[in-house]
């Protein structure tokens, strides 16, 4: 089985691959495995997610697909096809668009298109990738070089909002603790690659929930394949 994860850019595949690093090795011992696939950019990633996932799930009668996009920004679709003011509309987007595929590209509806599509999991990075480094704060302080708190955010982390992503943030993080420009290429993989277990992003100290929308993707791929991921 093979679980195609489709995001937004190169720097989302390259922290989501270090974060996943030992749940990847244990997926290969089973037999499965995971691959990130970059669609350039949110624009593009609405123009393609529809024929490319379908192709996925036609392709092989047990492979898995997730749709990962940023939530933020989204003012820039309003007047689109692909409008959306929250996370269920844009879950909602993706879901016609590969069911429109399914129909318009692959001859596949009703019935056939519903079995089809269980095997497909539109979800997003709320608001963006880096809420994930928020959610991993001793790593972040470590790489920051801090002791301070950090504690300028809404929690659970994915409760940003739209005026100030969880980019903006971690941006400034890096311009006021270490006169840095955080470069999302380099920064995120390097401090996402130090998390040991994911418990530590899906629960802070008190045991609260950081990014549920984040784990409940998670936790669907882990049922589907068997292969625990924390």
């Amino acid at each position: 089985m093979k679980v195609w994860v489709f995001v937004e850019g190169r720097s989302d595949c390259l922290a989501l691959d270090a974060l996943w690093g030992a749940w990847k090795n244990r997926l290969r011992v089973a037999r499965h495995g995971i691959a990130l696939i970059p669609l350039d950019d949110k624009s593009r990633f609405f123009r393609k997610i529809g024929h490319r996932a379908a192709e996925k799930l036609i392709d092989s009668p047990s492979d898995l697909v997730v749709g990962l996009p940023d939530l933020y920004p989204n003012d820039t679709y309003v007047n689109t096809e692909y409008r959306h003011s929250n996370l269920s509309e844009l879950q909602e987007v993706q879901q016609r668009l590969v069911a429109k595929a399914l129909r318009e590209v692959f001859g596949r509806d009703g019935a056939s298109a519903g079995d089809l599509l269980r095997r497909f999991y539109p979800s997003a990075l709320k608001h963006d990738l880096e809420m994930l480094l928020l959610a991993a704060k001793p790593q972040l302080q470590s790489y920051l070089r801090t002791t301070d708190d950090l504690d300028c955010w809404h929690k659970p982390v994915e409760e940003q909002n739209q005026q100030t992503p969880p980019k903006r943030i971690v941006e400034d993080l890096f311009r006021t603790k270490r006169r840095w420009y955080y470069r999302d290429t380099l920064h995120a993989p390097a401090i996402l690659r130090k998390v040991t277990d994911l418990r530590q992003v899906f629960s802070d100290d008190r045991g609260q929930a950081q990014c549920p929308v984040f784990q409940a993707m998670v936790d669907w791929v882990q049922t589907k394949t068997g292969v625990p991921a924390y």
